[in-house]
């Protein structure tokens, strides 16, 4: 197995157990039992257990980097905006859907910031940069707006995305709706 692999199957064990669980609930035994893994081993890719917590937030920031820029070749200048935001939205949704303990994680590791390294810190904000400016690449294409323009648009997505999908983790009804989630923002980007 090559060492991402390795990493990566370590990662995964965590996310495996943190739904229900709080972080520090968890110990580095229990990660290499279900990773299959020595608990040496986990020493071996992440620093401390903060160091891991902190790397599988991250990692699954940029898994959700990725699949959005896929919709960059996909979409199509296209003067309906419904069609691409609807695809948007889905992605992000149902990537949230899947990972929801990583979504969970995301807000845990925000309570404990000050844990992370200077490097750790950089190394979050700058994914949480490229996940934006990638966003602001796909609205560009579909709204033919200028880039500073869709960068605001990608911050206000997100911003109202994560938050619906955050009351949906609490266990509060997904409010709005996702056509009301859209004329929201048609209105807030100025596309009425």
């Amino acid at each position: 197995m090559t060492k991402e692999n390795k990493r990566e199957q370590i990662l995964l064990a965590l996310e495996q157990l943190l739904p229900g669980r709080r972080f520090h609930e968890i110990t580095l035994e229990e990660v290499a039992r279900e990773a299959q893994v020595g608990k040496g081993t986990i020493y071996l890719y992440f620093k401390d257990k903060d160091a891991l917590f902190a790397e599988m937030t991250f990692w699954r920031l940029e898994c959700l980097r990725q699949e959005l820029e896929k919709l960059i070749s996909q979409e199509e200048k296209n003067e309906d905006f419904d069609l691409p935001f609807d695809r948007i939205l889905s992605l992000i949704e149902e990537f949230l859907q899947r990972h929801l303990s990583w979504f969970g994680a995301r807000a845990e590791l925000a309570a404990h910031v000050s844990r992370l390294s200077p490097e750790q810190c950089d190394h979050g904000m700058a994914l949480r940069q490229e996940l934006t400016a990638t966003l602001a690449r796909v609205l560009e294409k579909t709204l033919h707006c200028p880039e500073e323009q869709a960068v605001n648009h990608a911050h206000m997505l997100l911003w109202l995305v994560f938050g619906r999908a955050h009351a949906r983790i609490c266990g509060q009804p997904a409010i709005p709706d996702a056509a009301a989630l859209r004329e929201f923002f048609r209105r807030g980007a100025g596309l009425d």
